[in-house]
């Protein structure tokens, strides 16, 4: 075997772990709710013998990945639940003894796998990332503006304007390129966005796109600015691939937003989920390491009867399924799928060589969207997928985000918060909740409006957002507040980094007319480690926010027992 050939299979196997590990992410929530029902006397019949399933699929699997301890555990405690299902339910008085057991064993094997140590480490729901440098924000916005000579200072304002919201800007003369493709740097790709001015985008459209990388990684979104508004300005910066056109004046706040859903929208296109049922192994194996190539999570089923299991502990984003699976048809699959309610919105394509359309449309009327006739080549799967798991991406931002600042809407955030604290308490970690309120809000809208109170609105989420890790979670709690969950982050670390934000919110300005005013914000926060409910941590954020208030607003208060 020569040395080529054992890299890819060592390789394999580091992707056969990871999908391990990703299914133990599930299997671990999973396990957890159901210990919990055990431990309130609500779990049924029917839970017991799919936990019973679980954990035998958990103990010959556990071993061969690399962590015989789990496996041995989870196969002793399978064993306890085949002896405690064979009882006859009649016996009452004897079961109560065995259910604590159960729950018991349950919780020692959630310990287990939290003490695995950095093999686990990547597995959200155990334990959360590191908490980075205050001033650092998620999703790493770095904007590149391409500028001839003439627009420098023009270019250079609206920069230092950005850099108040937290992006990292580069300001750059087109000439410096030499205004061809092969003087501009590869790293290129590496930004976020480039923004130039409309007159200039042909330039800088010829010049990007004639950079030779890898097709599948996307290149950074084009922005135009300039001072003419009007079909023939927005209609060149369409035909050069411009994504957003802003006539000045500028409108920051909107600016910002548009940045910021572009690279959503970029960023979005390496993070599918994906899960493939085919009765075709290899096929299958094969469709995933297409996938996996270009950063989409890829997962293959082979077995329905494994399906609605899999599709719980993976949660895709898009279902990939072929129409005939041995005894099973895809077309009832898909229709079984569609029986729960949280799988309504889940696009199910179809896989399959039938090409008669009469077929095709009689198969789609069972639940499933699409069509992709086999033979499938690579690339066109890759496209299709992303394209895809973008559209559902888009359509499940407007069920589950706030129209005016796309951050999640009030019941999510709130159910943000009660996870956190579950996975803080049995991590060991700290985290904490923060309770944000615009200052003197009802002014700000009697003064100059609505319109201008929702641009305040806007222009605080966009700050949040771009300041914050993708690993915090951000909601907006009412009409002028915010609720944040940041996890891996005790008190005091959470006051200095919203102080940070508070400092940069309230050097903002809004401009109506002629008149330029300022805004600030009050902040409560409270440890969530502290607390056995989540809505015991929002209200004592709340009572930390209104001690702020009482104080003079425009600061942060964490909580303590006297307030």
């Amino acid at each position: 075997m020569d040395s080529r050939q054992q890299k890819h299979i060592a390789n394999r196997l580091k992707v056969l772990k990871s999908r391990f590990i990703e299914r133990l992410e599930g299997e671990l929530v999973d396990l957890e709710k159901l210990a919990r029902r055990l431990d309130d006397g609500t779990a049924s019949a029917e839970e017991l013998l799919s936990c019973s399933q679980r954990l035998h699929q958990l103990a010959g699997s556990a071993g061969t990945f690399g962590f015989p301890e789990l496996g041995q555990c989870a196969r002793d405690i399978e064993k306890r639940f085949k002896g405690f299902l064979g009882r006859d339910p009649e016996q009452g008085s004897t079961q109560e003894p065995d259910v604590l057991e159960l729950s018991s064993g349950l919780w020692a094997l959630i310990s287990m796998a939290n003490a695995q140590g950095p093999e686990l480490a990547g597995i959200a729901n155990v334990s959360s990332p590191e908490m980075p440098d205050p001033d650092s924000h998620g999703m790493q916005v770095r904007l590149l503006m391409i500028t001839d000579g003439d627009r420098y200072d023009q270019l250079e304002t609206l920069s230092s304007d950005l850099k108040r919201y937290g992006f990292d800007v580069l300001v750059s003369e087109l000439a410096e390129f030499g205004g061809t493709a092969g003087k501009l740097p590869d790293t290129v790709s590496d930004y976020s966005a480039i923004i130039c001015h409309y007159l200039e985008v042909d330039k800088v459209a010829d010049v990007v796109t004639g950079i030779d990388v890898d097709p599948y990684r996307s290149f950074p979104p084009i922005l135009c600015v300039g001072h003419e508004d009007g079909f023939q300005s927005r209609y060149r910066v369409a035909d050069y691939g411009g994504r957003a056109f802003f006539p000045e004046p500028i409108d920051l706040p909107e600016l910002v937003e548009r940045i910021e859903s572009l690279v959503e929208e970029r960023v979005a296109g390496l993070q599918a989920r994906v899960m493939i049922v085919d009765d075709d192994q290899e096929l299958a194996e094969h469709y995933c390491l297409v996938l996996e190539s270009v950063g989409v999570k890829a997962r293959a089923v082979s077995d329905p009867l494994v399906l609605m299991e899999e599709l719980h502990s993976f949660e895709p984003e898009l279902l990939l399924m072929d129409i005939e699976l041995g005894e099973y048809s895809g077309v009832a699959l898909a229709r079984m799928v569609r029986f729960q309610a949280r799988w309504l919105s889940l696009p199910i394509i179809y896989l399959s060589s039938e090409d008669d359309p009469e077929r095709q449309l009689k198969a789609l009327s069972g639940g499933a969207d699409e069509f992709l006739v086999k033979p499938v080549s690579d690339d066109y799967l890759i496209r299709s997928v992303k394209m895809r798991c973008h559209r559902a991406r888009q359509l499940s931002d407007l069920m589950n985000r706030d129209s005016l600042t796309r951050l999640l809407k009030h019941s999510l955030i709130k159910q943000e918060v009660e996870r956190e604290r579950v996975r803080c308490r049995r991590g060991g970690y700290q985290a904490a909740t923060v309770l944000l309120d615009i200052d003197h809000f009802k002014r700000v809208n009697d003064t100059w409006g609505h319109g201008q109170g929702d641009v305040v609105i806007r222009t605080l989420a966009n700050l949040l957002r771009n300041r914050l890790r993708e690993s915090d979670a951000i909601g907006r709690y009412g009409g002028e507040e915010f609720l944040v969950v940041l996890p891996q982050c005790d008190a005091r670390a959470a006051c200095a980094l919203v102080q940070r934000i508070l400092e940069s919110f309230r050097e903002l300005e809004f401009a109506v007319a002629d008149t330029v005013f300022k805004v600030t914000f009050s902040a409560g926060i409270a440890q969530l480690n502290d607390f056995d409910d989540g809505d015991q941590a929002i209200e004592a954020a709340d009572r930390a926010l209104y001690a702020q208030k009482r104080g003079g607003r425009n600061g942060v208060t964490v909580y303590h027992p006297g307030l």
